[in-house]
């Protein structure tokens, strides 16, 4: 976050230097994008020739990088050494390996590719574009088509139980799109708590966007709700149905903890984010904190990203009644990011029963694939610990032989082996409970690649 102080330096000079900062710590990450100059202004409350003054010194020293018609980009230095933010520098290291010999990736975010029902979207896109529905070549409104509105609200309810009117549910183009609007309802006067290990997309998009942003650890039963601020004016972003990344089920009695936080004082809301809520192996899906809200104060989030595919970039919010004022105030004048098109697709794919149909092969197929990797691993023996292995596309992997984080990463991908370190996910030092622990995700993954993988690491990690 960047704030402007009483100073002998000039308003460029302390854009740069703390932008500079933001960078050589990590916080920001090579690939982030920044404000443009007339929004950082805007924010600063400065004029746009002092935001270009500082952004053409980074990008003399080669810090950021301009991209035409997109706008400014954190660069990749790869030659600095920052001493202690190991876990920041870990954030910005994506891939471990030449990809051309990873033989099996264990990836968090891989789907099954093979599964997808290419046929019928084929068939939904042919029937929503055509001559006779003339309203695909418009704009939608700014909350989304409301067919696709209405369609969801009625999943989401007897899903989840989320309980709304179709007209506080929220279309947008991916979850960072609705938190960049969350962000203008609550204002950046709004300080944002998460939990650590955090989501650290939305951590680093929350901070970018100049709140205030303090972290919560969690324990076994998720958040720690005992040591919430007292203060007014704040909101609490949660994984509650499983965590990310660490794959805990926050349980009902913290779950009212949390709401009676947010009900003893004005202004406190509950971002719930109800990430692989879809997914679970041992039970049925635990029913969403909205559901159990009385007063207002959860924003919920979900997506089609990990149930469909990451490029349906299709996110959705429910807002409460008196944040939909605040939005209405906003943001009627803009038009929805995701194309009617998309979103007609979308709707005839819940309303003809396929997405139904599509989540239950899928529970079916990923359950499969997750008891051979919990096989596999456990007959490891106790050479591993498995926790998180209940819910969603991946689990976290402890191993007790004494080998490192970083030495078990190294090693797998220098036998073609991809997995993924749990420490990039901390901001804070990583608590020794976590230490040589990384994340297997397993939905990419044929259950041949799963069996062969293991068979490896287990001769490797010593």
């Amino acid at each position: 976050m960047i704030t402007l102080r009483d100073s002998d330096n000039p308003l460029y000079f302390q854009i740069y230097s703390q932008l500079k900062e933001e960078i050589e710590q990590g916080r920001l990450r090579a690939g982030d994008k920044l404000f443009s100059k007339r929004k950082m202004a805007e924010s600063l409350n400065v004029s746009v020739n002092t935001v270009e003054t500082a952004y053409s010194q980074l990008l003399s020293e080669g810090f950021i990088e301009s991209r035409p018609k997109s706008g400014f980009y954190v660069s990749q230095i790869d030659s600095f050494n920052f001493g202690e933010e190991k876990n920041a520098a870990a954030r910005s290291v994506k891939k471990t390996g030449p990809e051309e010999n990873i033989k099996t990736d264990f990836a968090t975010d891989g789907i099954d590719t093979d599964s997808f029902p290419y046929n019928t979207w084929r068939k939904l896109m042919k029937n929503c574009f055509n001559e006779y529905n003339p309203k695909v070549l418009k704009s939608a409104p700014p909350e989304g088509d409301y067919e696709l509105r209405k369609a969801v609200a009625q999943h989401i309810y007897s899903s989840r139980g989320v309980s709304c009117d179709v007209d506080r549910v929220i279309i947008g183009a991916g979850v960072d799109n609705l938190l960049n609007t969350i962000s203008g309802i609550l204002g950046t006067g709004c300080k944002i708590t998460m939990e650590e290990p955090v989501y650290y997309e939305a951590y680093s998009f929350f901070r970018s966007l100049g709140h205030d942003v303090s972290l919560i650890p969690v324990d076994e039963r998720g958040l720690r709700t005992d040591m919430l601020p007292d203060d007014e004016n704040r909101a609490v972003y949660i994984t509650p149905s499983h965590q990310f990344p660490l794959g805990i089920t926050m349980p009902a009695g913290r779950r009212i903890k949390l709401l009676n936080w947010a009900y003893a004082k004005d202004n406190r809301y509950i971002i719930e984010d109800d990430y692989d809520s879809e997914f679970r192996y041992n039970s049925k899906p635990i029913p969403s904190v909205q559901s159990i809200d009385k007063k207002g104060r959860v924003i919920y989030l979900g997506t089609f990203s990990k149930t469909i595919a990451p490029s349906v970039r299709i996110s959705y919010m429910v807002l409460p009644e008196k944040l939909m004022e605040f939005y209405n105030e906003k943001y009627t004048k803009f038009s929805s990011a995701v194309s009617v098109l998309d979103q007609n697709i979308l709707t005839a794919f819940i309303n003809e029963g396929h997405y139904e149909r599509h989540l239950n092969r899928m529970r079916k197929l990923y359950g499969e694939k997750r008891a051979v990797l919990l096989e596999k691993l456990r007959s490891m023996g106790g050479k591993v610990i498995i926790n998180g292995e209940n819910a969603g596309h991946h689990m976290a992997v402890k191993l007790m032989t004494g080998m490192s984080e970083e030495e078990m990463v190294k090693s797998a991908a220098a036998h073609g082996i991809r997995v993924y370190p749990i420490s990039k996910y901390f901001v804070n030092s990583v608590p020794k409970k976590y230490s040589s622990t990384v994340l297997m995700g397993y939905a990419g993954l044929t259950e041949k690649q799963i069996t062969e993988g293991i068979k490896i690491l287990d001769r490797i990690w010593v």
